[in-house]
């Protein structure tokens, strides 16, 4: 990955975080792609405006931001995928409300994220701006498990990557792009990425163990491969060949975090008006 200038690659301004499965989608192409960038972690005051915390969102070329991590991908030369696939994708993302079944577990990995901008102290702006995403995706996310557990009784792990596995097995490709990756793979591997970033067991268990998954976990292996110095890799440290390979936040970007999470907090009444007003503007 290129961090710095280089006159022979346009350099993508990316907003989001790296423990969105569709931010980690465009990160996974823009690095297959060997295209440099520099992502930050909050939005412009236009995107603000625009779109709220909503992520991700890029723009290259020109100052228009370009939302939906599907037209992302389609715009960095992806070819379209059906609605029957974003359908099945979108559900093996499903999990992802345990996240918060252990609040300081979630904050902490939200401070260790480290940035990845080239301007050093619009860096450390970012991490002690950072909180106010953390906390709207903390209070969604939470919305989201009222929801499910009013609906869903059993979670189901295996059903939900199950299809993936067998379209493995009946293509016989290392990626489901073929020889080369499609967004298939960028978004089902940004899926699994985010549920290794803050673990949750039982899913991870399943995905590790279940017997009708091996297809699946070959291609996991072959994603670790092709993407060995990624440095958002969370899979790493829980599926073969093994890495520790994640850039964590500096001492000072972690801090700053922390001083930012804990202003948030005290200006409390501010921030859930702030947070309902972003609720409200989701689209």
């Amino acid at each position: 990955m290129k961090t710095k200038f280089d006159e022979k690659y346009q350099i993508v301004d990316l907003y989001g975080n790296d423990h969105s499965p569709w931010v980690q989608s465009v990160l996974l192409c823009l690095y297959d792609k060997n295209m440099s960038y520099n992502l930050r972690t909050i939005p412009t005051l236009n995107l603000f405006f625009k779109s709220g915390v909503m992520m991700p969102a890029m723009r290259l070329k020109s100052h228009i931001w370009q939302l939906d991590s599907s037209d992302i991908l389609q715009s960095l030369g992806c070819n379209p995928i059906s609605n029957s696939e974003k359908k099945l994708i979108f559900k093996t993302w499903q999990g992802v409300q345990h996240r918060v079944d252990n609040p300081f577990k979630f904050f902490y990995a939200f401070s260790i994220c480290k940035g990845f901008h080239n301007k050093k102290f619009f860096n450390l702006f970012n991490h002690a701006i950072r909180p106010l995403t953390s906390i709207y995706f903390f209070t969604l996310l939470n919305i989201v498990k009222i929801k499910i557990k009013k609906f869903t009784y059993n979670e189901k792990f295996l059903e939900q990557y199950i299809h993936w596995n067998d379209k493995l097995a009946t293509q016989d490709t290392n990626y489901f792009g073929g020889d080369s990756l499609n967004i298939v793979d960028y978004q089902l591997f940004g899926v699994i990425q985010c549920h290794c970033s803050i673990p949750y067991p039982p899913l991870i268990k399943t995905l590790q163990e279940e017997k009708d998954l091996g297809h699946l976990r070959k291609w996991i292996s072959n994603m670790h491969n092709k993407f060995a110095d990624y440095p958002h890799l969370y899979s790493a440290n829980f599926f073969n060949p093994k890495q520790k390979i994640i850039r964590k936040a500096s001492f000072l970007e972690q801090t700053i975090y922390w001083s930012g999470l804990m202003t948030f907090l005290l200006l409390l009444p501010f921030t859930l008006i702030l947070i309902l007003i972003l609720l409200m503007r989701r689209k």
